[in-house]
């Protein structure tokens, strides 16, 4: 289960009966189903695309920077099914037609809590939403978050507050998107929210050695 820019969510792989691993499962599922949560109950689920391959456990659905879903993996563990080592990409509904994606820019990458951070965009912004990044197995995405900013516009330069503490946003890497009037979001820019209380980005002083990340 992937978050999207837009607030909806991807459901991919697995199987329609039992579980996905250890001859447990029956019928590998081959839907994309997409959550809508802004939707009327009842109505919230909807089936998109399909696939033709079958992906078990260790599946993974990560979200990419452009938008789209990096669909990957099965280990099921299972004679009947094999371990699968093709990759796909699944193009999200605010995708089709190939509309043109707003580009963004943001100065300042390193957020402090509840600050406001200026982002251009080449295009009128309708929605900023920030995704915790996220490390996908098992059906779940350890650090998925979503967090849709306060925000105000002037034209297509925009101010965006950051979120207000570590309760709402424990400190970590976030893709920052906008969204268009249209829903088609940006390619997204990471950002770190909260700075590094854990010391976890203090790498080695070596010679020649350049830090990654901010």
């Amino acid at each position: 289960m992937t978050a999207l820019p837009d607030g909806t969510y991807l459901i991919v792989n697995g199987a329609t009966q039992g579980f996905g691993g250890f001859g447990l499962a029956q019928d590998p599922n081959h839907n994309a189903v997409l959550y809508d949560p802004r939707k009327p109950v009842n109505t919230r689920f909807t089936v998109l695309a399909n696939t033709t391959i079958d992906r078990l456990y260790h599946s993974e659905a990560v979200l990419l920077d452009d938008g789209r879903v990096l669909i990957t993996g099965s280990d099921p563990e299972d004679d009947r099914h094999d371990q699968e080592y093709r990759v796909e990409v699944f193009i999200p509904p605010y995708l089709m037609g190939n509309p043109t994606q707003p580009t963004i820019t943001v100065a300042n990458k390193d957020w402090g809590y509840n600050k406001t951070y200026t982002l251009t965009s080449s295009q009128p912004v309708s929605k900023v939403t920030l995704l915790g990044a996220g490390s996908s197995t098992h059906g779940n995405s350890m650090g998925q978050r979503t967090i849709f900013p306060q925000f105000s516009c002037n034209g297509n330069t925009c101010s965006v507050t950051a979120p207000p503490n570590a309760y709402i946003s424990p400190p970590g890497w976030f893709q920052l998107f906008a969204l268009n009037s249209k829903g088609v979001p940006s390619s997204a820019v990471w950002v770190r929210i909260g700075g590094d209380p854990a010391g976890i980005g203090n790498w080695p002083n070596y010679p020649g050695f350049t830090p990654p990340g901010v």
